[in-house]
């Protein structure tokens, strides 16, 4: 592919995308924050777990949010901060031993779904300060992205329950270099119902071009160029062979959008090797489900679906217990892809996305509450931008309501906390 082809692509992403994300801005439900109560609450009551890498200037973020914070509360945050070994779910189990009335995750996607798999099932809310390159997470909630705004919401925002997914490898190739957050929450609450190798995530994860795109995208290029660092290197991984897979939808809830035209019968003896040696639990065969084999380029399970500029997943919604397969394929080359991107630009404006049997760029959609994607070779999987490794199978599920989320508009279920 060349040079004035890869600019053509990127601008029809990014011009149509900025085009898609101000026409969503007209219609986006309004975020009316709470203005801080003036209420004094007991010392150490707010923790802030943070990723010391993120901020430019962390002494400063640190003071910042001190001093913000003891203005709304009467006192200064408490704080721990995240390693490589454990990017978030021990400090949150720490946290909780001190009966805190919120624990803020600050720091980027990997930080707050580690924080967030840390919280599961305890009833503790959740607030994000996003310090991150993409953020995605708060900007499907509607958080506010600056730094004040974000702390109040966190503070003395409205608390909801909210999904929370799980995935995890079998017939790994390459394992990743991240620590599984079941292994590590198993090993401080094990009371949650959690596997050891599994990873929590909040928003999207992939296998495929998906995964590898995420993989192949440096830190210094994202600390350099921000969100279109994976633009980058998404032109770079344009050229990855279709996969062949089988996809397993467990409790499947119906077709929500457009059907793969491309989706065929598995042969029986496929079928009979996933039910001998991958499922979901030991209770999968009983479940109803639904087996189909497709071709894609990328495979995948969306808790939410707002990226910066697009929507990829129109049907998915953090709180409604669902899980959302996405199967996208190209063929023909930049064409093909060109194709892809009208679709997701068109959906990401409200239309419906739908495909014709003869369309170079497809992309379809089921719901369900669990999903096994096996592939024939090993691609590159990620969870939320976070590369977890290369594999044949995932295996995703998700936990409904597992997470309280300080939210600046979601009605609220349990009050807000800090201020009881």
């Amino acid at each position: 592919m060349n040079g004035p082809m890869l600019v053509l692509l990127y601008a029809l992403v990014v011009s149509g995308g900025v085009s898609a994300a101000l026409l969503r801005t007209l219609h986006r439900r309004p975020a009316h924050l709470p203005r801080p109560g003036g209420k004094t609450v007991a010392p150490g009551r707010v923790w802030v777990i943070a990723n010391p890498t993120k901020p430019d200037d962390y002494a400063r973020f640190q003071q910042t949010i001190n001093t913000l914070c003891q203005r709304m509360t009467g006192h200064p945050a408490q704080w721990l901060e995240t390693t490589r070994e454990d990017p978030g779910t021990g400090q949150a189990a720490k946290a909780l031993a001190t009966k805190p009335a919120v624990v803020i995750a600050a720091g980027g996607d990997g930080t707050v779904r580690a924080v967030a798999a840390g919280l599961a099932h305890s009833g503790v809310p959740m607030g994000i300060i996003p310090v991150g390159t993409g953020n995605l997470v708060a900007r499907n909630l509607g958080l506010p992205l600056d730094l004040p705004s974000a702390l109040e919401v966190a503070v003395s925002g409205r608390t909801a329950p909210i999904d929370l997914a799980w995935l995890r490898l079998e017939r790994v190739s390459e394992p990743g270099e991240l620590p599984a957050e079941g292994g590590l929450l198993r090993a401080l609450r094990p009371e949650v119902d959690v596997a050891e190798n599994e990873f929590a995530y909040l928003v999207i994860a992939g296998i495929g071009f998906d995964g590898e795109t995420m993989a192949n995208t440096s830190a210094r290029l994202k600390r350099a160029v921000g969100w279109s660092a994976y633009v980058f290197t998404a032109l770079k991984s344009l050229r990855i062979e279709r996969m062949k897979a089988t996809v397993t939808l467990y409790h499947p809830q119906g077709v929500a959008g457009a059907r793969p035209k491309w989706a065929k019968a598995v042969p029986p003896q496929v079928y009979q090797a996933i039910e001998d040696s991958h499922t979901l639990g030991q209770d999968a065969a009983n479940q109803d489900r639904y087996v189909t084999g497709l071709r894609a380029r990328t495979v995948l399970m969306a808790n939410c679906g707002t990226l910066p500029f697009t929507v990829l997943a129109p049907y998915a919604e953090i709180d409604d217990g669902l899980l959302d397969v996405i199967a996208i394929d190209t063929k023909g080359g930049l064409f093909g892809w060109i194709n892809l991107a009208a679709k997701v630009l068109a959906q990401s404006v409200g239309l419906r996305p739908f495909n014709l049997r003869r369309d170079l760029g497809q992309i379809s959609f089921q719901q369900c509450h669990a999903v096994q994607v096996d592939t024939n070779r090993p691609y590159p999987v990620q969870v939320d931008g976070d590369p977890v490794g290369t594999a044949r199978t995932v295996i995703t599920r998700l936990d409904e309501g597992a997470l309280l989320m300080r939210h600046p508009w979601l009605p609220s279920t349990t009050g807000a906390l800090l201020h009881h």
